[in-house]
This record gives structure tokens, sequence and C-alpha cells, in this order.
């Protein structure tokens, strides 16, 4: 924390303009920027999900009694500080960003670090997004992560993208973490090599599509060091319908790269442990489909569904978690500028391996007021 002020505190001195002169741009030369937004949220659940504005359907509880649950957090406020700096004809882009969701069970929050990153030309250094990922495939949602399916997640990295071109061809190596289920004698390794990402977003009038490659190594020791292989696909698209309306799709499959995956990612379903000395890779397959519609230009609804599903494996126990299914449906509402006001619904399942399911339905809305002040 006292690293991340002194950082921000070095930023502002460096690239804020100086008292009496006019307002920098990036056409003229450094252009700082605070913004973010503060945001309440109020959820109901007709069964205890941990306190958590996450709706994960891998959480529902199955065979057990349904105890409702309510409360209410302002953890997603977020803040974050951009930087845009002129090099020769060129724009460097300095981004630091983070809210109070590090602890997705306290209805309170503890502040993390969202996305950190320089990115110069072809070339982007830090934390932000997966290249496994696109921001804009991501459904206008009250619940803060979204479905299941998706592979949302922020990772540091180093990323090289084709620059100043229409359509992006994007290499990327990211920080590696394994999730794996450990058992007998085995214990997790540290990994040798990042995560490597190839990517190829196509852009036009439609909206984009966008395809993704990944390939990684699970590293772990039992009699000896030894290593798995993952490597996955998806392909998002967000197309226009109309003069405002979007439909957007993501589907993925992988086998070792549950790490990726927003529903999977607690499962520790990279590997699993097969009674010998060595580590067997799960298959994962899901898919989420999102329709969003302007009733008005100040009044909008999303309605989502998404499926997540893990290959049949005899080394998974009958209560563990098999497949999963989400759907939501919201209404938002600009009441006047920067401040909205959003209600939703949601519902899903999980099913585990011996076919005991649970389901969950949640009621929750939100206020968010966002903010952006240049200097």
């Amino acid at each position: 924390m006292k690293q991340l002020k002194v950082c921000l505190l070095v930023l502002a001195v460096n690239f804020a303009p100086q008292k009496g002169s006019a307002q920098a741009s990036p056409e003229e030369g450094t252009q700082f920027s605070l913004y973010g937004f503060g945001r309440t949220t109020l959820v109901w659940d007709n069964q205890d999900l941990g306190r958590s504005d996450l709706f994960v359907p891998a959480n529902i509880k199955v065979d057990t009694p349904k105890n409702p649950n309510f409360f209410i957090g302002a953890k997603q406020s977020r803040i974050g500080f951009d930087v845009k700096h002129k090099l020769g004809e060129d724009l460097m882009t300095i981004k630091i960003e983070g809210d109070f969701h590090n602890d997705a069970s306290d209805a309170t929050g503890l502040f993390r670090m969202r996305q950190a990153y320089v990115n110069y030309k072809f070339a982007l250094i830090g934390m932000t997004w997966s290249n496994f990922f696109d921001e804009e495939v991501n459904p206008v949602t009250v619940d803060f992560e979204g479905p299941n399916s998706s592979t949302l997640s922020r990772t540091p990295q180093v990323r090289f993208s084709t620059y100043k071109s229409k359509n992006v061809l994007s290499l990327s190596l990211e920080n590696p973490m394994e999730k794996i289920t450990l058992g007998g004698n085995i214990t997790a390794l540290s990994e040798r090599f990042p995560d490597v990402i190839g990517a190829y977003r196509i852009n036009g009038s439609f909206g984009f599509i966008k395809a993704a490659a990944l390939f990684r190594e699970i590293r772990y020791e039992s009699d000896k060091a030894r290593s798995l292989y993952g490597y996955g696909a998806t392909v998002m698209t967000a197309l226009k319908v109309g003069t405002k309306d979007k439909i957007k799709f993501q589907g993925v499959m992988g086998t070792g790269v549950s790490k990726y995956i927003q529903g999977a990612s607690g499962l520790n379903y990279d590997a699993v442990y097969n009674g010998t000395n060595e580590l067997e890779a799960l298959q994962m397959t899901g898919l989420n489909l999102t329709y969003q519609h302007f009733w008005k230009d100040h009044i909008y609804s999303s309605l989502t569904g998404g499926f997540l599903n893990v290959e049949d494996n005899d080394n998974l126990t009958p209560s563990d978690y098999q497949s999963g299914y989400y759907g939501s449906v919201n209404l938002f509402w600009d009441a006047v500028k920067n401040l909205t006001f959003g209600v939703e619904a949601l519902a899903g399942e999980r099913i585990n391996v011996d076919d005991s399911s649970g389901t969950a339905f949640r009621f929750q809305m939100n206020a968010t007021y966002k903010f952006n002040k240049l200097f």
C-alpha cells in the first residue's frame, strides 16, 4: 500500500501541469486524469453464498437448507489515474487503477490493484486484462463478474500488438499461476515459463470478433519433478444490432486452463490427483450469450445466460462440481449525468458429479456515481 501511494505521488508530481500553465492535451504534451466511481450495492440471496457480490454457480450449496442472506457493500468503488504523454508522434499511456474488492466474502472490502501498466506503440508492460479476454464482450450487469464461462481476468504481462492497424494481432507472455488439486505425496512446483497467449481481433462497423489461444505449463513434484501442459481456445464477439443494441457471445474450451475461467477459478481444476505419482489435466467447455437492449437512450437492459461444464473424470468425487448454469436479467437507468441505478435478478444451478444439484436466486440493485477530472 505504501509503495502504491509513493508511485501515485511520483506520477502526480512528474506529469501534472505546473501552476499557471494551460491544461495539456495529448496533442500538446501530457494529460493527467483522475477517474473512477463510487458504488453501493444491495444484495439479497435465497441461500447463503458467503456474503459475496460475485454470483458464482460453483459456490451454490447442494443438499443443504436455504438460509436467506442480505448485505450492503461499497467495495466495488474504484479509483484510477491515467496519464497520456506525447513522445514524438505517438502517445505513451500509464494507468494505475484499484478498488476495494480484494476479499469477495468481506462486505467492507480490502484495497487491491486492478490495473497498473505502461503502453507505448506496440508494447504493453504491466497488469491489465488477459489477452485471453476482451473487456468489450463483458455484459453490462449489476453482478460484478458476470457469467460463469467468461474468461474475465487480469494478470501481469508483457504484450506485443500490431500498431495503428484496423485489426489487431497480439502475443502476450502472462504470469503463470496453477490451480491444482493435490494428493498423495504430490506438491506444487514454481512455474518455469510464462503462459503464452496469441490473439487476433477483427474490427468493423458490425462490432468485433476476437479469437485467442493459450499454452501453459503446470509443474509439480512426486517421485520427481513433472510437467503437464495446458492449452485452450476462445472465440468472442460483440455484434451491433440496430443503432445501439448488441449481441455478445463467448465460447471457451481448454485443458488445464480453469485459472482463466471465471466460474472455475476457485475449483483447482487445472489438474487433479489420480492416485499415482501423476496429475491429470481436466478439460472444460463453456459458453455465454447476452442481448443488450436500449428501451430509451438512458434506459437499457441485458439478458445473459451462461453454461460451464467439466469433462467426466474418475478422479472426481461424487460431490465435486460437474456443471453449472447462470442467468441474469436487469434494468439500468441513467438518472442524470454520471449517476446510474441498476436492478437485477439472477438464477444459478450447480450440478455435481453424482447428479445432485442445488439452485440459488439473487435479487440485487446498485447506485453508481462516476467521475473523471482532467489536470
